[in-house]
């Protein structure tokens, strides 16, 4: 008996089919969609093109032909493929975003995806329980990275905070709320009210638990007693926290001629316009300022905190229920 397997069909709104091999058998499915004229790309994503109707069309019927003799399920997904949903958040998002798309041909592909979510929620509970089809992740490049999924309940759309990386900041700030949308419009809208907001604070607050963490460590530690590669490492940590804790200051606090003077000569001591290369001099110096003049840019750090967003008081205020859904003609031979 031919193992189980499925190919779903989803429409994209740039004039293509995208094929989502599935199952057990999924080499079978596979075969059905080599067999079709389906082109596999390098994330093994299969795509037929629609720019020829004719052509297509005959595609689609060899398809359903291969799969019945290799005893594959073909379904059409009835939603937008959510690649497309991802360009159209990514592309009203401030910024650089860019978007990743993710299959999920099997459970283990989102317990993955689930294992880096930030908050163990909604999104959680879906990767864990849902067979999905798609995820997407958004990219700002600069480090922060969101995971976009469908419910499959009811079509909305859920986006969500992975972990930053550990060599970026060890993450201990209370988790970034996820959003959930109707569509890609309302999606984008929440994510930049109210995700990235909770974000950024959370990754601020983690910063500065680091930050104090490694600061209270080297100040209490006995002279040569703090092992230098955990010093070393530490100090890193620190010239890196400190060069987020001063853009943000600059950015958003008032500063009076003395704070910006301190500042500045945080910025100098601790040689932050070469994080990655200074010489040793270099090191030590920043270490003398670290251990004497890094508590007080906590403080100021800690003061500046960004204020945690606040969900819209009417809800209703923000839906998308008067806003035309986004036409997509269909594909031939496919069902909508």
């Amino acid at each position: 008996m031919t193992p189980s397997a499925k190919i779903t069909l989803y429409l994209s709104a740039r004039d293509k089919i995208i094929a989502l091999p599935s199952g057990t058998g999924r080499r079978w499915a596979e075969t059905a969609l080599d067999l079709s004229g389906f082109t596999q790309n390098h994330d093994q994503i299969h795509t037929l093109a629609l720019d020829d109707q004719a052509q297509a069309r005959q595609a689609l019927t060899h398809l359903h032909q291969a799969a019945r003799d290799c005893q594959v399920t073909v379904a059409t997904h009835p939603r937008p493929y959510l690649g497309d949903v991802a360009d159209a958040i990514v592309a009203a998002l401030p910024g650089h975003w860019m978007a990743d798309v993710e299959p999920l041909r099997e459970q283990q592909d989102q317990h993955y995806l689930r294992d880096y979510l930030w908050e163990t929620g909604t999104l959680h509970g879906l990767l864990q329980t849902n067979g999905l089809g798609f995820a997407a992740i958004l990219r700002d490049g600069g480090g922060t990275e969101l995971l976009l999924a469908e419910r499959p309940s009811d079509g909305s759309y859920i986006v969500g905070a992975l972990i930053p990386s550990p060599d970026y900041v060890r993450v201990t700030g209370p988790a970034p709320r996820s959003v959930i949308a109707s569509d890609a419009r309302l999606a984008a809208r929440l994510i930049q009210a109210r995700l990235l907001p909770d974000y950024e604070r959370a990754v601020h607050l983690s910063r500065l638990d680091e930050a104090e963490e490694d600061l209270r460590s080297a100040q209490e530690s006995e002279p040569g007693t703090y092992d230098s590669v955990d010093l070393e490492a530490a100090l890193y940590r620190f010239r890196t926290h400190a060069t987020a804790f001063i853009a943000t200051l600059r950015e958003t606090t008032p500063l009076s001629a003395e704070q910006a003077n301190f500042l500045d000569r945080m910025e100098d001591g601790l040689s932050l316009d070469d994080l990655d290369g200074p010489d040793p001099e270099a090191v030590a110096d920043a270490g003398a300022v670290w251990l004497v003049d890094g508590e007080e840019l906590i403080e100021m750090a800690r003061a500046a905190t960004p204020p945690a967003s606040v969900a819209p008081a009417k809800p209703k205020a923000l839906t998308a229920s008067a806003l035309p859904p986004p036409t997509v003609a269909a594909a031939p031979g496919a069902r909508r």
